[in-house]
């Protein structure tokens, strides 16, 4: 949220598509320039220790402007155009150049209206999981990191405990064969990490709504339809499953900001709190506000379905503040994306005791995410 922070970060945005508006909030921005330490791999001016595969994961891309900055050796991730009419391009961005071409005319285009979106399916995890196995076996890395998106999908849809789960884990295992026989056959070390446990939720919470009500948050018409006004509002809130991080402008926003959620009982963390827990930092929010159990944030902020935006029943990453599940569920007879809160039944992102974290290779015992690069470490020496 560029007005309520540094404004140098809106100079790291990707400038190609719709450049005015998402420099003033802006989201899945793919730029490695926004990382402020190396990646694990790296070292201490970013050069890669060892030649290392980075595959669909975000900041990727070294950067479009001022010194670059790689992320790894071989990158290959998803960059759609974006056209003036809305519609999308599927491509994806490499580095070596190359990669693209050869993988599309092997294994055909990247099916990107299977990543995400309401036909997020199988597809694009089995051609990302045969791609890695070619990436594997023709670029011969000596670490790659693949993130494969399936297990996110009907586990947001229809929960963690639902057949349609269960079903999903087959069909990602059965996805991923290509690239387990690839590395398995070189003499490779398999690692599976989960860098979340998606948890049952049945209710959403509405917490910009809030801001809305008590004036904290505001709007302007904007090519007919209803935009947050960062320059007038006190307080706005970025949402991303069950966490939200709260921007407020004044110390006397923050504290009617603080009061609505204290009224609804959410819990928050004031800068205090982010330090000792070790994630303070400039660009998180005044307050980080966490769910309850089987409860996800809502990044809308109208009450009145006469007053949605047209973006809200679109598939639009970068105009909404914050994450949208319900870009998962699709009304046929609109042609849109429902607005109906209740069909989304996973989130995450609360710290569950019993749901930890986690990596493990085939002979290891699971361990805890914040010793996820020392494994991996151990692993290369």
């Amino acid at each position: 949220l560029a007005t309520f922070r540094d404004t140098a970060d809106a100079d790291l945005t990707d400038p190609d598509n719709h450049a005015p508006f998402r420099r003033r909030i802006s989201f899945w921005e793919q730029s490695n320039q926004f990382l402020q330490s190396p990646r694990f791999w790296q070292d201490g001016q970013g050069k890669s220790r060892y030649p290392t595969a980075l595959l669909f994961f975000q900041h990727a891309m070294p950067g479009f402007r001022g010194p670059l900055r790689p992320a790894a050796d071989i990158v290959l991730t998803p960059k759609p155009d974006h056209g003036p009419d809305g519609k999308l391009t599927s491509l994806c961005w490499s580095h070596p150049a190359d990669l693209v071409p050869q993988l599309f005319a092997e294994l055909g285009p990247f099916p990107l209206m299977n990543y995400w979106g309401p036909m997020a399916a199988i597809p694009s995890s089995r051609w990302i999981a045969s791609a890695a196995a070619k990436v594997w076996r023709d670029r011969t890395p000596q670490l790659q990191l693949t993130y494969v998106p399936h297990l996110d999908y009907d586990l947001q849809r229809f929960g963690p405990d639902s057949p349609q789960a269960f079903a999903a884990v087959q069909a990602v295992a059965e996805a991923l064969d290509p690239l387990i026989e690839a590395v398995l056959a070189d003499g490779g070390r398999l690692v599976v990490l989960s860098e979340y446990a998606i948890e049952s939720v049945d209710h959403s919470i509405p917490i910009n709504q809030w801001l809305a009500a008590a004036g904290l948050l505001r709007t302007t018409e904007l090519e007919g339809d209803g935009w947050l006004d960062l320059d007038r509002s006190e307080a706005v809130t970025m949402v991303d499953h069950q966490i939200a991080h709260l921007y407020a402008k004044t110390p006397a926003g923050l504290a009617a900001a603080r009061e609505i959620l204290n009224q609804h009982h959410i819990e928050t963390l004031d800068r205090t709190d982010q330090e000792s827990a070790g994630i303070n930092h400039p660009r998180s929010g005044d307050l980080i506000a966490i769910a309850p159990a089987g409860g996800w944030f809502d990044y809308r902020w109208w009450r009145d379905d006469a007053h949605t935006p047209r973006f809200a029943r679109t598939v639009d990453i970068h105009r909404k503040p914050g994450y949208d599940p319900l870009e998962l569920f699709f009304d046929p007879a609109a042609r849109a994306i429902r607005q109906d809160a209740t069909l989304v039944r996973g989130s995450h992102g609360r710290c569950v005791a019993d749901s930890a974290v986690f990596i493990s290779d085939s002979s290891a015992k699971p361990i805890h995410a914040t010793e996820v690069a020392a494994a991996i470490e151990r692993l290369m020496a």
